[in-house]
């Protein structure tokens, strides 16, 4: 024989299962919205001469080179990291460029600046993306 529940447990087991499922709801949903925003990438601190490409997730017209200006001494190598996940350039906006580099995500290249003067560059795919390298005669002020 078949006993059946008690209309008050057979509610009280509704309500718990849909508080169970509801708590499950919200903390999937919570982990999602921690997954968007842990999309924007990860910027670990500056080195000394190194500029990093910084990509905003979701805004690319914020896209930018950090730091925007850096100051070497002659003859100082300047580390260009890509910190993105797209693909960019260094590139010398200078007549003749002096210097064009392609960044990989996750890559970086390396520019040496053996003159004075002042290297305006910026990203051939994203025109935005722009930054100075000034190159002084000694320790730059």
């Amino acid at each position: 024989m078949r006993s059946e529940a008690h209309p008050s447990e057979q509610l009280a087991r509704t309500i718990v299962m849909t508080l169970r499922w509801t708590f499950r709801a919200a903390a999937c949903a919570l982990l999602l919205a921690l997954a968007a925003c842990s999309g924007a990438t990860p910027a670990r601190p500056v080195r000394p001469n190194e500029v990093q490409v910084i990509e905003p997730v979701g805004r690319e017209p914020a896209w930018t080179y950090a730091p925007q200006e850096v100051r070497v001494s002659v003859g100082t190598t300047v580390k260009f990291v890509n910190m993105g996940k797209e693909f960019h350039t260094v590139t010398s906006s200078d007549e003749g460029r002096p210097f064009d580099v392609g960044l990989d995500s996750g890559k970086s290249a390396t520019v040496t600046f053996d003159k004075v003067g002042v290297y305006a560059y910026h990203c051939g795919v994203h025109p935005q993306m722009t930054g100075v390298v000034r190159v002084c005669d000694g320790a730059c002020s």
